[in-house]
């Protein structure tokens, strides 16, 4: 018996029986002990809301199925019903006995998926019981694969910070704080402000694109060097390592760095990746990377498949570019690759709805660190930076996917002093406006609104709602819809003008009205994506919150999917909702077998209104008439439930100078 099996032991999972399961160590999320409690049917709620608690124990006393209820609580739980506390059986969790060698405190920062790879290296390496800052080396190098002591040169620190930031390598803050510490009291790193670029990866790389410049007037022996806020103005990137290289090509091409204006360069020069060409060459060069990288990993299967959800957030991040950029080129070069992309996108959402199913259910309860998983987790989020005097807004771009996301990013770089720090987001499957915007503003599981997923008429109150249980005034809180009404600058300013005014909450409808009109396919409804940003002023208008006092935090409710026209046979049983990609029935629905594009989401399962039956489509099918091609959403494919999330502020010493 393994340890994840000795500790659920403790509970009857197959038994009619609810358990409160005190688990401080977010254990119930390591992926083994979620794995056994959804094998045997158990249910786990993981929510901190009585009313969702009460809701989900009445559904589990009415279920037919037989199996346990686990009540996650954590040390400051709100009260539990007393009915529900006194009848329960109580279980605690503690990683502390599972891994004595360590200090508790450190234990208790890591991600629940590290768990099980640092008890085997406990046991590799015979640790002794280390205090905190031996325990924080010991994770660090055994779970991070960063040995501080071996980074001696800023040769050597410019690996270790392109690696942590480009590969995604997240950690707590207090492993960050330990690395910091180990590496600042190195005398030749004293020009370096390590509590920037390590927890940081948008100041890094902000670092890194001046470094960039350097090291081309270097390249070009030119001595004009431009104003910068790091080390005397000196290239300390050694672009030319082998090692560097190759994440700066990726890094270009992924649009992590902007290619500068620059002449001087030779014809054979590899730094043509990241200056800007007057031609399409250097974006067909960026496809060409994106693709090989991508077919690497998908087709070729060279590179391991993702795994987890940040993997799977920077593939639809990479795929994104690569598709919006390849819907822009012409030419015999870009359509001899274009069945070979369509190729990838299938491949791609073939392995992710699989994934998605295996592990939508643990990405609905899994608890937020440094950023959210998922829509419903966004206001509690946003609510710990009010709570450190923040003003922020939401603003919720409706049906935005990643390839949209470039042209509205292109618009927002050209901000002064901006910064933009990009992630990704899942959304609510089936991916509509209904549901996963209602979560979105409500900071609950669909199943926590039963009589409105089919609308969107409650989001105000929703959002008014989370607000006010906060703390808030209805004088601090905003709220529209359609926001992209407001041309003038002067009235879109007027939405947030009230002094009193901390968090807004704003809805532009654009993207997704253009793309249920839209003929043409994807390549269009980018095109007058683009064309809008630029009419509307959409730059003018993110700036204007910025200068007052906003951060902006820029997500969608869902994204999109370009889809073919499958038909769907006469119903027998009347479908509640009738999307492009979508089946919405108050009961179950037979379908033939052979639909190997068409799913019955377990909504239930996965946190929607029991009473809901949903049919999705995978790929790129559409329940609409056969051969018409459109771009729609409601599906599971990686572009409709992956979305972006930006979070763009002025940059840190522009705030100051503000002050």
């Amino acid at each position: 018996m393994n340890w994840q099996e000795k500790l659920t032991s403790q509970m009857a999972l197959t038994e009619p029986v609810h358990y409160i399961v005190n688990d401080p160590d977010n254990l119930c999320f390591e992926p083994a002990i979620a794995d056994l409690i959804e094998q045997a049917g158990a249910v786990l709620f993981a929510d901190a809301d009585p009313l969702a608690l009460r809701l989900c124990f009445e559904e589990w006393l009415g279920s037919d199925e037989c199996r346990a209820l686990l009540i996650r609580v954590v040390d400051e739980q709100p009260s539990i019903p007393y009915d529900i506390e006194f009848s329960a059986k109580r279980v605690d969790f503690d990683i502390s006995e599972v891994i004595p060698e360590l200090d508790a405190s450190v234990l208790r920062a890591l991600l629940p998926k590290d768990y099980e790879q640092l008890q085997s290296a406990v046991k590799s390496y015979g640790a002794d019981k280390l205090n905190r800052n031996a325990s924080l080396d010991f994770v660090l190098r055994h779970i991070y694969k960063i040995a501080p002591e071996i980074v001696q040169s800023e040769t050597d620190l410019v690996r270790l910070l392109i690696r942590k930031h480009y590969l995604g390598i997240e950690m707590p803050l207090v492993f960050e704080e330990r690395l910091i510490e180990t590496l600042q009291v190195r005398e030749q790193f004293s020009r370096w402000d390590f509590s920037r670029v390590v927890p940081d990866r948008t100041e890094f790389f902000a670092f890194l694109q001046q470094q960039w410049l350097l090291h081309l007037q270097r390249k070009a022996q030119r001595h004009e060097i431009k104003e910068s806020s790091w080390p005397d103005d000196e290239l300390v990137v050694p672009f030319d390592d082998q090692d560097i290289k190759v994440f700066v090509d990726n890094l270009f091409a992924d649009g992590i760095l902007q290619a500068v204006d620059f002449d001087g360069l030779g014809k054979d020069d590899w730094e043509w990746v990241g200056v800007i060409a007057d031609d399409e060459s250097r974006d067909l060069l960026r496809v060409r990377q994106l693709f090989n990288k991508l077919s690497d990993q998908f087709i070729v299967q060279d590179l391991p498949l993702p795994e987890d959800s940040e993997k799977w957030e920077e593939i639809a991040r990479e795929l994104g570019v690569l598709n919006s950029l390849s819907h822009s080129l012409k030419g015999s070069d870009i359509y001899a690759l274009s069945a070979e992309i369509a190729n990838l996108n299938s491949k791609v959402d073939e392995y992710f709805e699989t994934w998605l199913q295996t592990n939508f259910g643990k990405l609905i309860n899994t608890p937020t660190t440094r950023f959210p998983k998922m829509l419903h987790k966004i206001p509690d989020w946003l609510n710990l930076k009010v709570c450190k005097g923040q003003k922020v807004c939401l603003l919720v771009m409706d049906g935005m996917g990643f390839q949209q996301w470039n042209y509205v990013k292109e618009h927002i770089i050209d901000i002064p002093h901006v910064r933009v720090e990009e992630r990704g987001v899942f959304s609510w499957v089936p991916t509509i406006t209904s549901i996963a915007r209602q979560a979105l503003f409500s900071g609950k599981q669909p199943r926590s609104f039963p009589d409105s997923w089919h609308t969107t008429a409650k989001e105000k109150a929703l959002w008014h709602a989370f607000w006010e249980d906060k703390g808030l005034s209805k004088t601090e809180v905003a709220y529209e819809v359609t926001l992209e009404k407001h041309k003038d600058l002067e009235s879109f300013k007027d939405r947030f003008h009230s002094p009193k005014l901390k968090v807004a909450g704003f809805v532009i409808n654009y993207i997704d009205k253009q793309m249920h009109g839209i003929e043409g396919g994807m390549p269009l409804l980018n095109v007058a994506v683009s064309k809008w940003l630029e009419l509307w002023q959409f730059s003018s208008k993110i700036e204007a919150l910025l200068d007052s006092g906003f951060e902006v935090v820029i997500t969608a409710d869902h994204g999109n999917q370009e889809a073919i026209g499958q038909s769907w046979p006469n119903e027998g049983v009347k479908a509640e909702t009738k999307g492009e990609r979508v089946r919405l029935y108050k009961h179950t629905v037979e379908y033939s077998n052979d639909k190997a594009d068409v799913l019955e989401w377990p909504a239930k399962k996965f946190g929607l209104p029991s009473d809901l039956y949903p049919l999705v489509s995978r790929g790129r099918h559409a329940f609409i008439q056969k051969g018409k091609q459109i771009v729609g959403h409601g599906g599971i494919s990686l572009h409709e439930v992956v979305v972006p999330l930006a979070i763009v502020t002025r940059e840190q010493h522009v705030k100051e100078s503000q002050l």
